[in-house]
């Protein structure tokens, strides 16, 4: 095999706790990933040389050691003790700096696909555990579904949970750093809020009309405050029908998911052609 395709899925963030700070920086949260089909497209193929050589058709993101696939590579090239080189090309259709985890995708695939390439024996489970080196979130991306994270992201307990619905993402081309969101997180003005573990809702039936109650994301409240239009994001996809809606990760995306076709259908029309919509499906 010389040349392999793989796509990149991204994800939405179904509620997110920030449980606390850590010693490390860290936080300790707990969230529901959960997979969608929007993807990228990540192609890889062997070179003759040792190199790790980069190219996409996004101006946006670094094609060199920033890259995080290029990290991806060179770290599984120093664990293997594999010294063949690569292309590695990435088709961007996943926003970035959007909080649908573009680039942790990006790098679990790159995993994932030079593992193939290089004939290596590495089981899904070991390549979960050594892509926490890349990323907090890039052992959810090497397994894909539907998880409960916890930790920074990276304890992970593949779930059920019920698909039959309709997403919508809304991107207003606002990128929002997650170091920014953490740094400006206030633990303060979230301790008199009722604190629902997300990992009692999982222990119950329940509807996904429920969700509303039951799940909300902690950095809505310091992103919300600096970017106003958001929450009016948030508010159309409820005024168009959605049973849930909420922001993924640190944002900006905000997503609404809805029980009708035509409902998510019609909503993505009613929002600024500046900004960009997708109509996706769990996974």
């Amino acid at each position: 095999m010389k040349k392999i395709n793989l796509k990149a899925f991204a994800k939405i963030n179904i509620g997110l706790n920030i449980i606390s700070k850590r010693n490390d920086g860290y936080h300790e949260i707990e969230t529901i990933f959960q997979q969608i089909d929007l993807f990228d497209e990540i192609t890889i193929s062997v070179r003759d040389d040792t190199k790790i050589v980069l190219e996409s058709d996004s101006k946006n993101i670094p094609l060199d050691e920033n890259n995080i696939c290029f990290k991806a590579a060179k770290l599984l090239q120093e664990i293997s003790g594999v010294s063949r080189g690569v292309n590695i090309a990435i088709s961007k259709r996943i926003p970035i700096g959007a909080g649908l985890g573009g680039g942790s995708s990006d790098a679990a695939a790159t995993l994932k696909g030079l593992v193939k390439l290089w004939e290596l024996a590495y089981t899904k489970n070991e390549i979960t555990k050594f892509s926490k080196q890349i990323g907090a979130d890039v052992p959810f991306f090497v397994k894909g579904g539907t998880a409960y994270a916890s930790g920074i992201g990276d304890k992970l307990t593949q779930i059920e949970f019920p698909k039959k619905y309709y997403c919508v993402l809304v991107y207003p081309n606002i990128k929002i750093p997650s170091a920014w969101a953490y740094k400006n997180f206030n633990f303060n003005l979230t301790k008199t809020k009722k604190i629902i573990k997300l990992f009692e809702i999982l222990q119950k039936r329940f509807d996904l009309s429920e969700l509303e109650n039951l799940a909300q994301n902690d950095f809505e409240d310091v992103v919300f405050r600096e970017f106003p239009e958001l929450s009016e994001l948030k508010r159309k996809l409820y005024q168009g029908g959605a049973f849930f809606a909420s922001m993924s990760g640190s944002g900006s995306t905000i997503f609404g998911m809805f029980k009708e076709y035509f409902e998510a259908e019609a909503v993505l029309g009613i929002f600024p052609k500046s900004y960009q919509t997708f109509f996706t499906q769990p996974i």
